[in-house]
């Protein structure tokens, strides 16, 4: 399982860094490195809240190499001094390919999650809330059969 996303995400970010290197050079002028950083995987930018089961994520992206990329995890249902508590924060540099990848733990409930991407004095990010649900939740949907057109789900057992 982790391999087969470790070779979509290596498959996803060679696309995405060949589509961007024809219109970085296509278009005769040069970008803001920091306009192509991105994310490939560990959540969906264009939402600002999703729920797991999972105790870990695994965010990886792409940025122009020698980008500094911060991953800071948050309490938001814990503020000190007017901001979230940081529950983890993890630091790298962008490499020669382009691409970064950090594994986060998630704590039960909220974590806000914010990365951020910096490059000559610019520098862009992507946030959001990721719920993490308990696995008994998880293991209770799992059991349940619901049928169209009825009003009560059934457990595998037959209870109601």
């Amino acid at each position: 399982m982790i391999i087969k996303k470790i070779k979509y995400l290596f498959l996803i970010t060679f696309l995405f860094m060949a589509a961007n290197a024809v219109n970085v050079f296509g278009s005769g002028t040069t970008p803001s490195q920091v306009a192509y950083f991105s994310i490939a995987e560990g959540f969906d930018t264009t939402k600002s809240y999703e729920a797991t089961f999972d105790s870990t994520r695994i965010i990886s992206g792409t940025a122009a190499k020698g980008s500094s990329v911060n991953i800071s995890v948050y309490d938001p249902d814990v503020v000190i001094d007017g901001s979230y508590s940081r529950l983890a924060s993890y630091n790298l540099t962008v490499g020669q390919s382009g691409i970064f990848c950090q594994t986060i733990n998630l704590k039960l409930g909220k974590n806000y999650v914010v990365v951020t991407a910096a490059y000559n004095g610019q520098s862009s990010s992507y946030s959001t809330t990721i719920n993490r649900k308990e696995s008994q939740i998880q293991s209770d949907l799992d059991g349940i059969i619901v049928l169209p057109g009825q009003k009560y789900a059934f457990n595998f057992i037959g209870k109601q």
